[in-house]
């Protein structure tokens, strides 16, 4: 049931004119991930829907909240993308 609410709102999100037309990193932590019952990030994707998306690079973080663990990755991917837009607009000017 919540990846049909995460879809939902990841297609209007992405709709967004602020968003619609620019290269956005998305990135998705996947909490509860030491749970048996926790999805698999292949599962997650094509849940979402993820590979429909060609135009944003996105990221799944395996993660646990009260841990901390995989927290980590996900932000150091996020900032490894943010430096590469910046890059890649100092090129372009």
């Amino acid at each position: 049931m919540r990846l049909v609410v995460v879809k939902d709102e990841l297609e209007i999100l992405l709709q967004h004119p602020d968003i619609a037309n620019r290269r956005v990193p998305i990135l998705f932590f996947a909490n509860k991930m030491d749970c048996t019952e926790a999805l698999s990030s292949v599962k997650i994707a094509a849940g979402l829907g993820l590979e429909k998306i060609k135009d944003k690079p996105w990221h799944i973080s395996s993660s646990n909240a009260l841990t901390g663990e995989g927290l980590q990755d996900g932000v150091q991917w996020m900032v490894h993308q943010i430096r590469e837009c910046v890059a890649n607009s100092k090129e372009h000017r």
